[in-house]
């Protein structure tokens, strides 16, 4: 019976899956941005009681990209976001279909478009 209860009180509910995806965005001609949001949201769809808002999923995608071609894009868009170092904030930047908007905007030519 004491088993039982110590148990209980060290169940953590149940398992999410943490493994974080490794792929990074470095926002080079040849990475595409359209299959980077996919695996960043399959990860949040595999995790959704760790990914309830928009907002952090995007904080998260933001710190997964690095490189200079993608760093003004990252500071910028966080900042608005947040209303940070003078910018106004802007509530469509905390939704997930604004900033994968935004994001494919900026990292796709016309030429892949068509």
């Amino acid at each position: 019976m004491l088993e039982f209860m110590q148990s209980l009180s060290t169940s953590q509910g149940p398992t999410k899956n943490t493994v974080e995806p490794h792929y990074f965005f470095p926002g080079e001609d040849n990475t595409d941005v359209r299959k980077w949001l996919t695996l960043c949201k399959e990860y949040f769809d595999r995790n959704p009681t760790q990914w309830e808002y928009h907002a952090h999923c995007i904080l998260f995608a933001l710190g997964k990209t690095k490189g200079n071609k993608v760093a003004h894009f990252s500071q910028k868009y966080r900042n608005v976001m947040r209303g940070l170092s003078g910018y106004t904030q802007d509530a469509r930047y905390s939704t997930w279909q604004h900033f994968r908007q935004e994001i494919i905007k900026r990292n796709i030519s016309i030429e892949e478009e068509q």
